[in-house]
Formats: structure tokens, sequence, C-alpha cells
């Protein structure tokens, strides 16, 4: 008895009214309908004229009447889908009236011709009222349901667009962890090359130093700064694919190249460490202070008869490693990028490069003169370890 449109398919146009499917519309409709014949049968003909044929008859084809004129109600639905509610009321109430007197009248009609009896009008009232019942029903279901079936579609439809925008989401995400693994393997590609630089660096200055200990005649001193070169090479070597280890190992690899230093230049060099206990398992760039300390070798100690001191102070600073690499020689240190040229400057500019490759503006770093005299670096640094969780400095007990 009610018509309904197939959860299946889809508005071609919210908003301007559902298309639905007309088998599962003539399926609601037949189906209703001998519905409403048995409910008639059990309710009335089976209780006031058991065993007769003819209002059974009459029973059924009332029912089959009724298909036929309610069928236009849905063109009425339909049309006034998209109207204001009381205009779609007042119509659809109108509909209903006609349907109802409709069938009302082919009801009485056909039951006095197949009885040859008269009813008086008196009880066309009672047979009215009845098929404004139905009928009202029957217009109430077709929207309810219709209500329904537009929810179920707005539903889907917004279940879909959060499945697209979850599914763009993840794609985003995915391109975005592309993007990050390709940043990295640039990174680490980068931070590798400017590391390989350094040997070659620090073995030119290591073979001169040679050279120079065999011309001065000092074998001895040429063979043990050989063995320390061998020796540092062969740490370095082993090493070679490490772009972060801890501070504790840069110290013990830094040792290994100013002992080499301490035999070219003796008494003239001196070597000052105070390292936080705390700051020595922070990760840091491989090879990181070793370029400091030679250009303080080369700018400093080399340049001046008089011992030079260069020191290290490490410290932890909340979630900072600082640290501080100071000589107190001439103070006159290159600027980096503009004797870039002439291989002066190169250990500088080499940390510089590698700390904004490895922590990007998160790390800080400057250079200059000293009062009364000498040059410092003064480097700071997100303090992690390998595992990447921030160390802090411990409270004194």
């Amino acid at each position: 008895m009610t018509a309904i449109d197939s959860p299946r398919s889809m508005f071609k146009t919210l908003g301007m009214g559902m298309q639905p499917d007309a088998r599962q519309y003539w399926l609601f409709q037949i189906s209703g309908w001998m519905a409403m014949a048995l409910l008639s049968y059990l309710s009335l003909t089976v209780w006031y004229n058991p065993g007769q044929l003819i209002p059974v008859l009459h029973t059924i084809l009332q029912s089959v009447l009724g298909v036929f004129v309610s069928h236009p109600l849905r063109w009425v639905a339909s049309g006034t889908w998209n109207r204001p509610l009381l205009s779609r009321t007042l119509i659809n109430g109108a509909a209903v009236m006609a349907a109802s007197l409709v069938w009302t009248l082919l009801r009485l009609y056909t039951f006095m011709w197949l009885t040859g009896e008269n009813i008086p009008l008196s009880d066309w009232g009672g047979w009215m009222f009845a098929s404004v019942i139905v009928f009202g029903a029957w217009s109430f279901c077709y929207h309810a349901l219709k209500y329904y079936r537009h929810w179920i579609v707005e539903h889907q439809l917004a279940v879909d667009a959060q499945n697209t925008a979850l599914r763009a989401k993840e794609v985003a995400q995915r391109e975005t962890l592309k993007r990050l693994e390709a940043e990295k393997l640039f990174r680490d590609t980068q931070l590798r090359m400017l590391k390989y630089q350094l040997n070659p660096h620090f073995l030119f200055n290591a073979l001169n130093s040679v050279s120079s200990l065999v011309r001065k005649g000092d074998t001895n001193g040429a063979t043990d700064m050989l063995a320390r070169i061998g020796n540092y090479l062969r740490v370095t070597l082993d090493h070679s694919d490490e772009i972060k280890h801890t501070l504790q190992d840069e110290l013990e690899t830094l040792e290994l190249y100013l002992g080499i230093e301490k035999v070219r230049f003796g008494d003239r060099l001196h070597i000052t460490f105070e390292i936080d206990d705390n700051a020595r398992d922070v990760a840091v760039p491989s090879l990181l202070l070793q370029p400091l300390f030679e250009n303080s070798v080369k700018f400093a100690v080399s340049r001046s008869v008089k011992p030079t001191t260069i020191s290290l102070n490490a410290t932890l600073a909340d979630d900072r490693l600082l640290l501080k690499v100071r000589d107190d020689g001439s103070g006159q240190m290159p600027d980096p990028v503009a004797t870039m040229e002439k291989t002066q400057g190169i250990g500088l500019l080499n940390v510089k490069q590698r700390l904004v490759s490895t922590y990007g503006t998160d790390a800080q770093i400057d250079y200059g003169a000293t009062e009364p005299s000498g040059f410092a670096v003064e480097m700071s640094i997100p303090a992690q370890t390998l595992g990447n969780p921030p160390v802090r400095r411990k409270s004194p007990e």
C-alpha cells in the first residue's frame, strides 16, 4: 500500500526529489494493498459474512481499485516534495481527500452491483471515513519512508565523504613520510659528504707536519707522528658511516688527533677539557670538534712561539648542549666563507654546514675574537641521545 523509493537507488540531485525504482515501488504498492485486503477480510468479512463469496470478491476488488486510485498520490507527493511544508501538506491533504472520495464511490457502487443491495446515503459517511483513514495512512507511510530514505542517502554520502577525507589524509601522510624519508636521505648524504671532506683536510695538514719533522731531522718524532696518524685513521675509518655518536666518542677521537699535534708542537700546545658528566651521553655530529681544534692549531699555536692553550667546555642547560672551544692565541681567524677558495677556514665552514643540515634552525653557532686575546667558537644544539629522547641535567644530590 505504501510507495517507497529503493534504498539502492541514489538521488540524481539532492533536494530535487528522488527517482524511485519502479519495481521496488510496485512491490510495496501491491504488497500493501494485499495486506489491506487480508486485514479487511479478517476484521470484517469473515465476521459479518462468513462463507459468502460475494463479500470476499468485493474485499479483493476494492483493494485492486485501491492500487490504481492511490497511484496518483505518488505523483502529487513527488511533485510537491520541494515545496514549503504548509503548501505541501495542504496539497497532499486535498489529494488524499479526493482519492478517498473516488475510492469510496467505487467501493459503494461495486458493492451494490455485486450484491444488488442499496446503501442509504446516511451510511456513506462511514465508508468515506474509512477511506480517509486508509489513504491518509498511505500518504503518511509514503512520506515517512521517503524521509527515511533521504536520511539514509545523506548519511551514506556523509560516510563516503568521511572515508574520502580519511583516504586523502592517509595519502597525504604517506606522501609526507616519503618526503621526510627523501629529505632524511638527502641530509644523511650531505652530512657524509661534509664528513668525508674533513679526512683529506686533516691528512694534508698531518703529512705536512711529518714532512716538517723529517726536514728538521727529527726521525723519532716523524715515526711517532706516523704511528699516531695510522691509529687515528684506523679509528675514524672503522666508524666512517657514523653520522652521529656520543660526545664521549667525540672526545676519544679528538684526543687521538690532539696526540698527533702534541708530537708536532710539544710544550707549545696545552689542552684543557671541562666536561659535564651528564653531557657525555649527548649525541653530536661525528668529527664536530676536531675542525675547530684544527683551526686553533693552525691560526693560534702554529703562529706563536709562546705556549697556547686550547680549551673545551661542555655543559647542559635544560634540554640543550652548550659547547665552547677557545684558544688564547692572537684571535686572528679568517672568515670561513670569504677564504673558502684559499682552503682556509674550511673547518669552521664545515661545522656550520653540518649543524644546519642536522638541526636546521634549532642549532646556534657564534664565533669571534675574545679579550684580551684569542678566538672562541660557541655552539648550542638540542641535547638528545642517539635514541632521540632529550637529556636533562641531573639534579645535584
